[in-house]
């Protein structure tokens, strides 16, 4: 038996051990904890419709973050913040928090080291290179839920800095022709669909709950992780706090969002030709020769070789 062999063996045996003791160990916290947040319900409750709630939310979500909350306590708090950060910047999918992301970037990692265990053995590969290709697959299953998320809060923190200018112009038209600024918040995020429109209406109900109004807009831009977001909203509290005219200040804002959006495009399209570089002399340009020079070396080969 190699070297190599023992140490997967190793692994593999360090990761059974692990996962079985987080079952079997902390299954009674775990449990305690599921009903010390079931004591926190209403009275009123209905146990039926905790039943009925898909069995991810009811049984793997919190076993998942049980898990995480055992490995997650050993993480430094910087990281842990940026993470949150980013889950946030996600917008939160499936209530998914750091402790439930690090224990899905654990069990991806486990299965991505057991499929290459299990794929590995029936190849002829030697054995230093199966263990940097059983550690690279490992570290990249780790990191696959981390980057899925990070993709998703890209993604949507784009989307929020296209869709800002139009909503700006639409609450400037709604609040110019009439209505009150939180009316036209609640009109134009229902007329325009979006992540800017959800996170204005968790906004808009915060404050219908009692929450302070400052607190409530400063969390859309929080939520967002968009400085443009940050900026409207903190014109917006101070054009409230001075009593100034909101249809002016929504006014100025829309037109310096179109004049970033305008200036973003002009940025892309200036980085475009230095992006196309490798597409055309990989891609194009190749096939431009064949097209281009291949008659004339059919030609030179028919003069000059089968002439001789």
């Amino acid at each position: 038996m190699s070297f190599a062999l023992v140490i997967l063996i190793f692994l593999l045996t360090v990761f059974l051990v692990v996962g079985l003791g987080s079952v079997l160990l902390y299954r009674r916290e775990q449990v305690e904890g599921r009903l010390k947040d079931i004591k926190k319900m209403s009275v009123d409750a209905d146990p039926e419709e905790i039943l009925r709630l898909p069995f991810l939310h009811r049984v793997v979500f919190p076993f998942l973050s049980g898990i995480g909350h055992k490995v997650g306590n050993i993480a430094p708090q910087e990281i842990r913040s940026k993470v949150e950060k980013r889950i946030v910047y996600a917008g939160t999918p499936r209530n998914l928090n750091f402790y439930s992301l690090l224990a899905l970037q654990v069990l991806a990692g486990g299965a991505f080291f057991l499929g290459a265990v299990f794929l590995l053995r029936f190849t002829d590969i030697e054995a230093l290179r199966r263990v940097l290709i059983t550690i690279f697959l490992t570290g990249a299953g780790f990191y696959l839920p981390y980057g899925i998320i990070r993709s998703k809060g890209d993604a949507r923190q784009h989307q929020i800095r296209k869709d800002l200018p139009d909503f700006l112009d639409l609450l400037l038209v709604s609040v110019e022709a009439g209505l009150g600024f939180d009316m036209a918040l609640n009109r134009v995020s229902k007329q325009m669909p979006g992540p800017i429109s959800v996170e204005v209406k968790r906004a808009m109900d915060e404050i219908r709950m009692g929450g302070s109004r400052e607190r409530a807009f400063r969390g859309i831009a929080w939520r967002s992780g968009v400085q443009e977001v940050s900026s409207f909203i903190s014109a917006v509290i101070q054009a409230e706090q001075l009593g100034s005219n909101i249809a002016s200040t929504l006014r100025v804002q829309a037109e310096y969002m179109r004049q970033k959006r305008r200036q973003r495009a002009e940025e892309m399209a200036q980085k475009a030709p230095v992006k196309m570089v490798f597409p055309m002399v990989f891609f194009i340009f190749p096939a431009l020769f064949v097209v281009i020079i291949g008659p004339a070396l059919i030609s030179i080969y028919q003069s000059f070789i089968v002439g001789l």
